[in-house]
């Protein structure tokens, strides 16, 4: 297999981290925590949150530090402490205290704050010339499927036995501090000369589809499992959905990194932010509407994927292509802050649509705002001309 990087066997190492990153917290705040702070530290709910919010919004504040940071530190270093943090953090947030959680919580956020702007800077440097899209994008794909497995995973587990739940969790936090600790001698990929000064504000063009493409899905996280449960969908109409639209979303992954790499990124992420609006409505249409069937969830499930698929790439490519080669993991840390502003007003907007519109409200919504943003990169790009 021709990988698109030169040093495959570190950055397949590097993804490791990422995926180690978010399934552990995710793990832990989504699927283990709830359920521990209630049985056994006697926590209300808004305490909980607090913990959460501690961490996610530490993380999201600090992380154009931790990029700038990274790029002025030996990486493998970061990365080690890292992993080292997450273990040390997994146990002791077992501990009673509601202070010493909150801060421990933030904590964390901070110190895994820079892995995502360094890796990504990293496994862009070390792209081969003309694959830079898709090297990020193959980089990153697997993250998001590991994330919900463990999510989910680790939700079941802890109904029934939050011993062994936190065990396996103690375990995977102990891999992620090894796996950084194996590659503590990693030095980062270093900046090309610049051949003129960069306009940083270039960067502006990124914030619009940076948070709203966040809010659009942001705009599910209160309101899915309520709207699986209004239209009595099981688990297996649900998983063979979901096979569906990875189907889909595979080929259009490769199709839209070519594109990126070769074209304008905007050729790729522009039809795909379309197809992914007009699948999210359908989705929340078409069952209400028609009922269940392979049309209603089939049919939005494929242009989910395609959708998707197109997009990331897209967006990918018109990052690594706009972002500076100094600092980049700066720049790359800032845009992410955005993105977890995004995540952060999303909930808030799709109880509200919820609440005022019904089941349909919240999907409307998110497609409207996908609408949009690729409106106002096809405007761009002709506006460029």
């Amino acid at each position: 297999m021709t990988w698109p990087w030169r040093r495959p066997d570190v950055v397949l190492r590097l993804v490791l981290m990422l995926a180690f990153a978010e399934m552990l917290r995710s793990g832990f705040f989504a699927g283990f925590f709830p359920f521990y702070g209630v049985e056994r530290l006697m926590l209300s709910a808004s305490a909980i949150g607090l913990v959460t919010s501690a961490h996610y919004l530490s993380d999201a504040l600090v992380k154009a530090a931790g990029g700038w940071l990274s790029e002025r530190m030996r990486l493998g270093w970061l990365l080690a402490f890292s992993g080292v943090f997450s273990a040390f953090a997994l146990w002791g947030l077992t501990r009673d205290g509601l202070v010493w959680m909150v801060a421990l919580s933030g904590l964390w956020g901070i110190f895994l704050s820079p892995i995502w702007p360094a890796v990504l800077t990293y496994v862009s440097r070390d792209s081969h010339p003309g694959y830079e899209a898709r090297g990020v994008t193959v980089a990153t794909a697997a993250v998001g499927p590991l994330l919900g497995l463990a999510l989910l995973g680790t939700g079941y587990l802890a109904k029934s036995n939050l011993d062994l739940a936190h065990a396996l969790l103690l375990g995977g936090g102990v891999l992620m501090a090894l796996l950084g600790l194996s590659l503590i001698a990693l030095e980062g990929r270093p900046a090309r000369p610049a051949t003129e000064p960069f306009r940083w504000a270039r960067l502006l063009m990124l914030l619009p589809a940076a948070f709203v493409q966040t809010l659009s899905t942001g705009i599910l996280t209160p309101v899915l499992f309520l709207f699986i449960a209004r239209i009595n969908l099981d688990p297996l109409a649900l998983a063979l959905t979901i096979a569906v639209g990875v189907a889909f979303a595979l080929p259009a992954l490769w199709l839209g990194g070519k594109i990126a790499d070769t074209q304008n990124p905007r050729y790729a992420l522009i039809p795909g932010l379309l197809t992914a609006a007009l699948g999210f409505f359908l989705i929340g249409y078409l069952p209400l509407r028609l009922g269940l069937s392979p049309y209603s969830l089939g049919l939005p499930a494929m242009l989910i994927g395609a959708g998707f698929g197109l997009f990331f790439p897209g967006w990918n490519g018109l990052v690594v292509k706009s972002l500076p080669d100094t600092d980049r993991a700066a720049a790359w840390g800032g845009i992410m802050t955005v993105e977890a502003l995004g995540y952060a007003v999303g909930p808030t907007l799709g109880g509200l649509a919820w609440d005022l519109f019904g089941p349909v409200g919240p999907f409307a919504l998110g497609a409207a705002l996908m609408l949009l943003v690729g409106g106002y990169y096809l405007w761009q790009l002709f506006g460029s001309r």
